[in-house]
């Protein structure tokens, strides 16, 4: 009889420290959890204002002149000095470098662009300076080495679509010079001497000399020393070449 009641007692004392014991994780774990979430939370605002931070910086940072370090992931994409990207395969006879005979450039030209003395209107209402404007972008993103070979495109003055007169029988023109390691052993690729980007090259410049000698103040390669105004004639126009000598 009393081995049974000692056996119950100590089955009562132990329950009672299960369901005590039991009662005080349950209270603590949503505690545990909320500095678990706290820690985390913490960490990962503090690796989010680093990131901020970092970007601001970036920000911050004077942009470059050629172009590099505009794509943080892959720092010379668009960026001066570098071969243009092909959206097609090249087609040269050859499949190295020489231009194809077959295709007249001009016979092309003219059918694309002699309108025929007829006055083309836009559908869209734009005026002539819409290709100004677009002459100027283009500029401005995209610039070829020059450099390259001597050369004369046909001239069909039977033509009936050709409206000039060329005594010379032939249009001069200049090759564009190939891209180093190029037009011998793999196909002729053409340097970009400007970034892809909408910079303003075509005002500002692309280079340090080019920077130093539009804006006002000293002219000696140096544009850190110069002012931010452009130079200016007396008369408040932009400046000819001689303007600096």
């Amino acid at each position: 009889m009393t081995k049974q009641i000692n056996w119950k007692i100590w089955f009562g004392i132990g329950t009672v420290l299960g369901i005590f014991a039991l009662s005080f994780f349950v209270y603590l774990s949503p505690t545990l959890g909320q500095e678990s979430f706290t820690e985390q939370g913490d960490l990962s605002s503090t690796s989010a204002a680093v990131q901020e931070d970092q970007t601001f910086e970036l920000f911050l940072e004077d942009r470059s002149l050629d172009g590099s370090g505009n794509n943080l992931k892959n720092p010379e994409l668009g960026m001066a000095g570098l071969p243009y990207i092909r959206v097609a395969e090249s087609a040269y006879s050859d499949g190295i470098s020489e231009m194809k005979d077959n295709i007249d450039a001009r016979f092309i030209s003219n059918r694309i662009y002699n309108d025929q003395a007829q006055n083309l209107f836009s559908e869209n209402g734009i005026t002539h300076w819409g290709f100004v404007w677009g002459q100027f972008l283009d500029h401005s993103f995209g610039l070829r080495q020059t450099g390259g070979e001597q050369m004369v495109l046909p001239f069909d003055a039977d033509d009936p679509l050709e409206a000039f007169t060329n005594d010379l029988g032939g249009l001069s023109f200049e090759r564009t010079a190939a891209a180093p390691g190029t037009g011998e052993n793999s196909p002729r690729e053409q340097i970009n001497t400007v970034s892809s980007f909408i910079d303003a090259f075509a005002v500002y410049g692309g280079s340090e000399e080019r920077l130093d000698w539009l804006r006002v103040g000293p002219l000696d390669g140096d544009p850190t020393n110069n002012s931010a105004n452009l130079l200016l004639t007396a008369d408040g126009y932009l400046p000819t070449a001689v303007a600096r000598t």
